[in-house]
């Protein structure tokens, strides 16, 4: 794959057709950012949201982008607004025509470049032009933007040109060989699974914070309006505002459990998830797969095993399984669908729930999660990593290890839209991890995490 075509990929700008319609202006508004980040030269350069100040007429005018030196690989020479509409209607051409007349009149503008997603116009063409004023549908943007790049236009092509990324490996190629090495170690070495929230929210059980808002919302006084406020005034931290909620309820730890169950478990609803059952599958089929370390509530991969007809055992403070069942070690605690084992559970929730456990060195969560991180070849998948006592525990077992043997699945985002600092920012990151005996292993970064289970069933092939 040439690095271009990468570039492209990473963008999701590869084989746009019309089956692959952009459905929002934010949306949008990042494939032409992250567009424009390649196609604009040394030169030429873009402000978000900049303020037009109109002196004929004494007020401001904000386009979504404005290019001041237009944008030579579109064809767009001087000054140009770019604005983006989630629905091109009837109207549209000639209230943007007055806008467009105000801003020449005044000098302030060049060209005006409209990209919309949606047209009520059933014969307008995917682009067509009205003086110096553009219309061009989102894909048709897209497609336009690909073959700019594929001619030889823009920031990152004078960087070709120039050598500087002549030798260097794309960030796909580099996931090839690690997962490679990855689905080896899988079938040479003792693992285990460590399933974070994104395992159970591809099942569309709430995260940690869904379920905070929501609990929030029993108060009688409170709603999920006041989350935000409550979370910024407890720092940001889910622990300091589980607690707080947990006094604002003022209701005892049962209680509190049986409100998370029904949130959990709604209705006894159960959604299908491609990443749970391709996780079971691995369970399965991989023999040397020796336990899963969850960090979830929820039973829904005991309830997944179940159905593949793999025995499986859920451990949660000091009972175990004698037999040979698998075992799912929920270390943060468990709700089960059925109410009948409430007598029995218990959960990690509020920060002092958290400090009671993690300061106890001999906890039974501490010593399973140090045994696998110690004695296995450990798979994270669905985790941000944040949580300080598992960067503890990390380290602790890297501590006096040259190697770096663990895996973790992460989305490949970040807050830099600038290729250079987001590339920075990827590096950066993965060396951090490699700290705590990490190998990254990047996905794409779409919302619903669409890449995650096609790349974990690649570690099916061996076994099949």
């Amino acid at each position: 794959m040439s690095y271009i075509r990468t570039l492209l990929f990473d963008l999701g700008m590869v084989d746009v057709g019309n089956d692959q319609i952009i459905q929002n202006e934010l949306s949008l508004g990042k494939w032409i950012v992250d567009a424009l980040s390649l196609l604009l030269t040394g030169g030429e350069s873009y402000d978000l949201r900049k303020l037009i100040q109109i002196k004929k007429l004494g007020f401001s005018y904000i386009p979504d982008i404005y290019l001041e030196r237009g944008c030579e690989a579109l064809q767009l020479k001087g000054k140009t607004i770019i604005e983006i509409k989630k629905n091109l209607l009837l109207d549209t051409e000639i209230r943007q025509s007055e806008v467009y007349k105000i801003l020449t009149d005044d000098g302030l503008v060049d060209n005006l470049y409209i990209i919309y997603i949606n047209s009520n116009q059933v014969s307008l063409e995917s682009s067509h032009f009205i003086g110096r004023i553009t219309f061009v549908n989102a894909n048709a943007f897209i497609n336009k933007a690909k073959e700019a790049i594929r001619a030889g236009k823009g920031t990152i092509n004078e960087a070709l040109r120039k050598g500087k990324k002549k030798n260097r490996k794309s960030w796909i190629e580099i996931r090839e060989e690690r997962l490679a090495n990855a689905i080896n170690d899988f079938n040479r070495y003792n693992t285990a699974i460590f399933a974070g929230a994104g395992v159970s929210a591809s099942a569309k059980i709430p995260d940690w914070q869904s379920l905070l808002r929501n609990l929030l919302a029993d108060d009688s006084i409170f709603t999920t309006d006041d989350f935000v406020n409550v979370f910024k005034s407890s720092d940001c931290s889910n622990l300091v505002t589980a607690r707080y909620i947990e006094k604002t309820l003022n209701v005892d730890k049962k209680t509190l459990i049986q409100k998370i169950r029904g949130m959990l478990y709604p209705n006894d609803y159960h959604a299908e998830s491609e990443l749970i059952k391709t996780i079971c599958r691995l369970i399965v089929q991989q023999k040397n797969l020796r336990s899963v370390i969850t960090y979830n509530y929820d039973t829904l991969i005991e309830e997944c095993l179940t159905r593949e007809g793999k025995s499986c055992f859920s451990v949660y403070k000091n009972n175990r399984d004698d037999s040979n069942s698998f075992p799912v070690y929920h270390v943060h605690g468990i709700v089960f669908r059925n109410s009948e084992h409430n007598f029995d559970e218990e959960i990690v929730l509020t920060e002092n729930d958290y400090h009671r456990v993690y300061s106890e060195v001999f906890d039974w969560s501490n010593v399973e999660q140090i045994h696998a991180l110690a004695q296995y070849t450990c798979f994270f998948i669905g985790l941000s990593l944040n949580d300080p006592n598992l960067r503890r525990l990390l380290e602790i077992a890297h501590r006096d290890s040259s190697t770096v043997r663990h895996y973790v699945f992460l989305q490949r985002k970040s807050a830099y839209s600038e290729l250079e600092k987001a590339e920075k920012d990827f590096q950066t990151r993965e060396n951090m991890f490699a700290d705590l005996g990490l190998n990254v292993i990047w996905y794409k970064g779409d919302d619903c995490h669409k890449e995650l289970p096609e790349l974990l069933k690649r570690f099916l092939t061996v076994n099949e």
